[in-house]
């Protein structure tokens, strides 16, 4: 018997289906288990990291070993990420700044702090500390309004009653600390590992609190998976230890 090319067409269809019904099979199975698909969602310097160190440790957890993950990281703005919590596409997000209280449960934990990056030669390449207002007179590099860290860095601008000298505007922390080191401006960014690889000079930033905090993001009310339940949970134990991520 020889299939024509309709009969192959239907062929593709059969298996299509015979797929789709195997993975929901095992899916019920999985939540049998105690298992089950987490649909998580992260601005990529936490998805980079932070996220996948808490999704190890909840799977080397006994009774977690038959949860899986889904990891979504093609838009990295908070604003996005929250929209996909809110109309439950994602089950929960790490994200920059925290949702709106009425909607959200928002978990809080410490994050490392701002720096000051300059290139080699700037002149506030030879301190070993600045102060905000020490920057004042300087162009920036700055977080575009778009960007997730725009708003906290207006928050340290704002305690000081002053405004910084933007010179240009762009989404991406690496992409900022990249055109501050171009000589473009001096730039406030995460502190990072990387930026020791880029020809910058890293200055802690003392004065304001540089501190940062980012958020766990889930929608009040939503139907949730055990798994995705218990997984929120776990990392509102670890993330509530304190030590900035």
């Amino acid at each position: 018997m020889q299939l024509t090319r309709y009969g192959r067409l239907f062929l593709q269809s059969v298996n299509e289906s015979l797929r789709i019904l195997d993975a929901g099979t095992r899916d019920l199975q999985e939540m049998g288990r105690g298992g089950g698909l987490v649909l998580l969602g992260g601005i990529r310097k936490l998805a980079s990291q932070t996220v996948p160190d808490l999704m190890q440790k909840f799977l080397a957890t006994s009774g977690n070993e038959h949860t899986r993950f889904e990891l979504h990281t093609e838009s990295s703005f908070t604003a996005d990420l929250l929209q996909a919590v809110a109309e439950e596409r994602l089950d929960m997000a790490f994200v920059s700044h925290p949702g709106d209280d009425t909607v959200f449960e928002n978990v809080a934990f410490a994050r490392s702090p701002f720096v000051v990056v300059t290139p080699p030669n700037h002149p506030l390449a030879q301190k070993s500390s600045v102060t905000l207002r020490e920057t004042l007179p300087y162009p920036f590099v700055y977080f575009s309004k778009r960007g997730g860290l725009r708003r906290p860095i207006d928050a340290l601008f704002q305690k000081i009653g002053a405004a910084p000298k933007i010179a240009y505007e762009t989404e991406e922390d690496t992409v900022v600390a990249g055109m501050a080191a171009a000589g473009f401006g001096i730039a406030i960014v995460p502190d990072h590992p990387v930026l020791r690889c880029m020809d910058l000079k890293v200055i802690p930033l003392t004065d304001p609190d540089p501190g940062r905090t980012a958020y766990l993001c889930r929608k009040r009310g939503a139907l949730q998976p055990a798994a995705a339940q218990r997984f929120f949970a776990f990392c509102q134990a670890q993330l509530s230890q304190g030590a900035a991520l």
